[in-house]
């Protein structure tokens, strides 16, 4: 079978859909994966076929960092409006061109444009997505009101915003110029476009654990949690022997990391070294795309690294600080090491006081209130905490046993052995 997985966004949307990928190929299955072309690299490094789809999403993300730093949603929002080609120009044709001769598609649940490409070449298909952007009355909303509990009525009422607004009316000029002008289909609804998916019983697939967060009880049976996507190591990569020495040689380091999310990095790295020194603990630090460290001569207790597996790096910490991003939150628990989240917009909030009620992390520090003083005093206290290390040892434990990739591709053969 012929499978054509669209995905769009940053690096922790397209890392579990190449984990995906490669699960596919393992099967005997041609696959190809449409992406930013920020990320052909990355595609290379698993040995899965890349179709760039649209404009670099870098460029998008640093022209919003003042807003990402101080998690101002409206503002990023609006800055997308303005940026509007950045985010959709060619990216459905992109994909549509990716899709030709595909029998099946797997696409990013957020980016209907899947959807509509699906409809005009008459093949099955099914979505997925890190976090939840599903309404329920059960929990907050992981997209609007940083994820603040509302009660059952202020938690559906965000969540239809989240849906009409967020997920559907910002994108859908671009998706109805796709389907009109490119797919020669009408155009879609002005509400109630999810609604047709649901009434197929198309599957949808949310790639976290349901131990981290369970699937709420007026979700539609479509619905899955399936686990977490686990991102194996690339065939051929071996770990810099620099970093294997710097490991070796001290006690396990903290992980700081805030990846593709945006700041000033000067002022980051100078709290982030601080925070170091007050807390006396070595480092492996993440430049991520704002750069944080790179190029940069630092002490001999911090190893900048640009990119390394979360899962051969995250068992060796003594504790991970990020941004709350949900592959990263599920990397960090498989790691087995607990969590520091400094979360700035969207899912991130949600994840971090998940984090903070299983026991696996301290309170979340919102990173637009990050100092070195709160960062050090979360490091201290959180690498000396037994009792939450004991917590993120069991939670791995828990996790480990999950295989939410097989799950998927198991409901979704299902699906399109009967679609």
């Amino acid at each position: 079978m012929k499978i054509a997985i669209l995905t769009m966004g940053t690096r922790g949307d397209t890392q579990p859909f190449i984990s995906l990928a490669v699960y596919l190929q393992s099967l005997g299955h041609d696959v190809v994966l449409g992406a930013r072309p920020d990320f052909v690299a990355l595609a290379k490094e698993y040995g899965v076929p890349f179709a760039p789809l649209g404009h670099s999403y870098a460029s998008f993300i640093k022209d919003n960092t003042k807003n990402f730093e101080k998690g101002d949603f409206f503002k990023i929002a609006l800055q997308g409006l303005r940026q509007y080609k950045i985010m959709f120009e060619n990216m459905g044709e992109d994909a549509f061109r990716a899709a030709l001769g595909s029998d099946a598609i797997i696409y990013k649940h957020s980016w209907l444009a899947g959807y509509s490409i699906a409809e005009k070449l008459g093949v099955p298909c099914a979505s997925a997505m890190l976090f939840p952007i599903t309404k329920t009355k059960e929990f907050p909303c992981f997209m609007l009101g940083e994820g603040k509990d509302r009660g059952r009525l202020g938690n559906a009422l965000y969540w239809r915003l989240c849906e009409q607004i967020v997920t559907w009316q910002f994108q859908r000029p671009a998706d109805n110029k796709l389907r009109r002008k490119t797919l020669g289909l009408k155009s879609a609804p002005f509400f109630g476009y999810g609604k047709r998916q649901e009434r197929e019983k198309m599957p949808v697939f949310y790639s976290y654990s349901s131990y981290v967060l369970p699937k709420p009880s007026d979700w539609p049976e479509n619905i899955h949690v399936t686990g977490i996507w686990k991102n194996p190591l690339p065939a051929d990569w071996s770990p810099p022997p620099a970093l294997t020495r710097f490991l070796e040689n001290g006690e396990p380091p903290v992980y700081i990391g805030f990846g593709s999310m945006p700041s000033s990095a000067d002022k980051t790295l100078t709290l982030i070294l601080k925070a170091l020194e007050i807390s006396k603990r070595r480092a492996v630090l993440l430049s991520g795309w704002a750069g944080v460290g790179s190029g940069i001569t630092l002490p001999d207790t911090v190893f900048c690294v640009d990119g390394v597996p979360h899962s051969w790096l995250f068992p060796k910490c003594a504790a991970v600080v990020h941004h709350g991003g949900a592959g990263t939150t599920m990397a960090g628990l498989l790691g087995g090491a607990p969590s520091i989240i400094t979360p700035s917009t969207i899912d991130q909030h949600s994840w971090a006081r998940q984090i903070h009620k299983l026991g696996t992390g301290p309170a979340p520090i919102p990173f637009k209130n990050l100092s070195a003083e709160n960062l050090s005093t979360a490091i201290a206290g959180t690498t000396t905490d037994k009792t939450m290390q004991k917590r993120a040892a069991e939670v791995r434990a828990v996790l480990e046993r999950e295989d939410g990739i097989k799950a998927a591709a198991d409901l979704f053969f299902e699906y399109v052995g009967r679609a």
